[in-house]
């Protein structure tokens, strides 16, 4: 397992039901290779989740470990350094259904920006490593065959985030 203080850990969501108060659990002792989800039987689902269906769905650079007897998601934590209206664009992204993977460098660092599933926004986001300040950004808001919309400066990024609509991340 990667170093605990090098990434920030989340419960990860069920991929069936969605439902934010959602947790996967370990499966019984017959079934070791599976996930429960607490939730899905009061949505008239099956609760048994796959391990590597949730896997598949995150975003490179994205780890999975149990924790407290729940999976949970670690994505990498950000640099130090990031101004506040940087981290308010961060936080913004992730409500709007957006995982930020960080590659920190001396000089910018960079965030892929991916929501789960194929139709889901992706794109990238380019911060100054000195300044903490966002440089610029690209999403493209409804996967991979849409293109790409383009942002240059702090408050150009942040109105392009908060056009896409959560959870599925696509352009509101």
């Amino acid at each position: 397992m990667p170093a605990a203080d090098s990434y920030e850990w989340r419960t990860a969501p069920c991929p069936e039901c969605a439902d934010p108060a959602a947790r996967l659990v370990a499966g019984d002792s017959d079934r070791a290779d599976i996930l429960l989800c607490t939730r899905c039987p009061g949505h008239g689902r099956l609760p048994y989740r796959d391990p590597a269906d949730i896997r598949a769905r995150l975003p490179f650079g994205v780890v999975l470990a149990m924790s407290g007897g729940a999976l949970r998601i670690g994505v990498p934590a950000a640099p130090h350094g990031l101004n506040a209206h940087t981290r308010a664009v961060v936080a913004l992204a992730t409500e709007r259904g957006l995982l930020s993977v960080w590659r920190p460098s001396a000089w910018r660092h960079h965030a892929t920006l991916a929501a789960p599933g194929p139709d889901g926004a992706w794109g990238w986001m380019e911060v100054g490593a000195r300044s903490g300040r966002i440089l610029r950004a690209t999403v493209h808001p409804r996967g991979r065959s849409a293109p790409g919309i383009r942002a240059a400066g702090p408050r150009a990024v942040r109105d392009l985030v908060a056009s896409l609509s959560a959870p599925g991340a696509s352009v509101g």
